[in-house]
C-alpha cells in the first residue's frame, strides 16, 4: 500500500476546512433569512414611520383631574389638548361616537390643540389618525350639546323647560348656551370621578319623558371634585372613600319655580350648581359637621382657585340631613337655608 504524500495530506486538510466554512456560512444565511435582526429590516426612516404615542393631556380633565367631559356646541371650534410622544406631523382627527363607536365625520388634519366638534347633538370621543394607525381617546366624553335656540317656547322636543329671565329682566344672566341631551343609556355616563349624568338631571313630574335635557358647567365638576379631594386630604388622602350623594343638580326653570325656598334667579337653572350630601368625617353619616367641614374646603378652593368662586350655601332637609350647595357664579355669596 501506498501512502498518501505530506503535500497530498495537506490538500486534503485544507479540503475539508473550505467545505466546513461554506456549510457554516450557508446555516448563517439561512438563519439572517428566516429570522433577520431588527437593524436588518428598518429603513433609515422606520423609527418616523411609527405611530406616535398620543393621549389627551391633563388640562383636559379640569384643575381637578378628574373631569370626564366637555360640553360644546354643534360645528364650535375649540381645545382639546393632547400630548403627542413621536413626530406629530401627519396626524388628523374624527369624531366616533360614544354608544357604538361608528366614525360620524370625515378625517381633518390635527394642527395644535384646536379641534371642530360634530355637528349632531350626542356623545363622542376623539380619533386621532396615522398613517401606521389609529388612536382613540376615550379618556374624556365630548357632549356636543343642543343649542338653547332650538327650545321651542318653554319646550324642547317635547320636554318642558320653561322660560329664563333673562328674557325679561335685563340685569338677569343669560340662559344657557345649549342643554345636554339625556337618554335612558346615557344617564350612567360619568360626568367626573364622582358624578354622573343622572345626578344632574330635574326632579320634577317628567321621570317618564325621555330625552330629557341638561344645563350642566363643566366647571361646578372641577369646583366639586375639588372640594371632595381637598376634603379626601382632610382626611389623610382618602378621597375615593368619601361618600357624595348629589341632592340636586340642574333645575328647569319651570321647576325651580315649585322648589320650596329657592330663588327665583337660582343658579342650578344655569347648570352651574350642585346641591350635596357628603359625609366628610367618614364616620357614615352626614351632620351638620360635615356640613361644615365641607364648607371650610370650598373656602379653601376658592382661596386656591378663585376663577371658579362663587356661592356657597348649607341647608338642611325635611329629614334633618344636611347638604351644602357650591356654585361658579364669579362672585362670593354666602347664606345658610
Amino acid at each position: 500500500m501506498t501512502l498518501p504524500s505530506q503535500s497530498a495530506n495537506g490538500g486534503w486538510r485544507a479540503g475539508w476546512w473550505a467545505l466546513l466554512l461554506g456549510a457554516l456560512a450557508l446555516l448563517g444565511a439561512v438563519v439572517l433569512i428566516l429570522h433577520p435582526p431588527d437593524m436588518l429590516l428598518a429603513s433609515p426612516f422606520a423609527r418616523e414611520a411609527r405611530a406616535p404615542s398620543v393621549s389627551a393631556s391633563p388640562a383636559v380633565f379640569g384643575r381637578s383631574g378628574q373631569v370626564r367631559v366637555q360640553m360644546v356646541l354643534p360645528n364650535e371650534r375649540f381645545d382639546f389638548p393632547l400630548e403627542v410622544r413621536g413626530d406629530p406631523g401627519g396626524l388628523g382627527y374624527a369624531w366616533v361616537r360614544a354608544q357604538d363607536s361608528a366614525v360620524v365625520t370625515p378625517s381633518q388634519p390635527l394642527a395644535g390643540a384646536s379641534v371642530v366638534a360634530p355637528g349632531f347633538s350626542g356623545f363622542y370621543r376623539l380619533e386621532v389618525e396615522a398613517e401606521s394607525g389609529r388612536r382613540l381617546i376615550d379618556s374624556i366624553l365630548v357632549a356636543v350639546m343642543v343649542p338653547y335656540a332650538n327650545k321651542i317656547g318653554q319646550s324642547l322636543n317635547g320636554y318642558r323647560i320653561g322660560n329664563y329671565r333673562s328674557g325679561i329682566d335685563g340685569d338677569a344672566p343669560p340662559p344657557p348656551r345649549g342643554f345636554v341631551e339625556v337618554t335612558p343609556e346615557a344617564a350612567e355616563l360619568a360626568v367626573s370621578r364622582h358624578m354622573r349624568l343622572s345626578d344632574f338631571i330635574t326632579h320634577d313630574e317628567q321621570q317618564d319623558r325621555w330625552p330629557k335635557y341638561v344645563a350642566l358647567d363643566a366647571r361646578v365638576l372641577d369646583k366639586v371634585e375639588l372640594v371632595i379631594s381637598y376634603v379626601g386630604a382632610f382626611r389623610g388622602g382618602r378621597d375615593q372613600r368619601v361618600s357624595v350623594n348629589v341632592h340636586s343638580g340642574f333645575r328647569s326653570p319651570v321647576h325651580n319655580q315649585r322648589v320650596p325656598r329657592a330663588a327665583r334667579d337660582s343658579r342650578h337653572q344655569y347648570g352651574d350648581a350642585a346641591d350635596l350630601a357628603i359625609d366628610a368625617d367618614g364616620d357614615g353619616r352626614v351632620t351638620w359637621r360635615d356640613g361644615m367641614l365641607v364648607s371650610l374646603q370650598v373656602e379653601q378652593v376658592e382661596r386656591d382657585f378663585p376663577q371658579y368662586v362663587g356661592g356657597l350655601g348649607l341647608y338642611g332637609n325635611q329629614n334633618g340631613v344636611p347638604y351644602v350647595h357650591i356654585d361658579v357664579r364669579g362672585k362670593r355669596v354666602r347664606w345658610k337655608g
